[in-house]
């Protein structure tokens, strides 16, 4: 092989890896979308290496989800730009639809 297509193979195994490393935690993300304006903007958030069972898991999977809620909506860290309705209205669909999400993926494992 060339090293061309040795440099090829090692980024196409790089890019393919993980995907397959979360393969199969899909079942444990929970999709947080976005709707703002026209445009609508998703983000899987995993909570695989959470425990669930426990507060500090469903502490730190609520503030995953606040996190995604906030990006999907345009949120920008730092911004001076003030919160507009939209945003608002945006942000409260998303974490409220991603925390009952959330809910259904504790129940199911219980």
């Amino acid at each position: 092989m060339t090293k061309k297509t040795l440099v090829a193979l090692a980024a196409t195994m790089a890019l393919a890896l993980p995907g397959v490393a979360s393969a199969g935690s899909a079942e444990m993300d929970v999709i947080v979308d976005g709707h703002a304006g026209t445009e609508t903007r998703s983000i899987a958030v995993t909570v695989a290496d959470l425990n669930l069972a426990s507060t500090n898991g469903m502490r730190r999977a609520d503030s995953r989800l606040v996190r995604a809620s906030k990006q999907v909506c345009g949120w920008v860290n730092g911004s001076v730009l003030p919160v507009t309705d939209g945003f608002r209205t945006c942000y409260g669909s998303a974490i409220d639809s991603a925390r009952s999400d959330l809910n259904m993926l504790v129940q199911r494992q219980s």
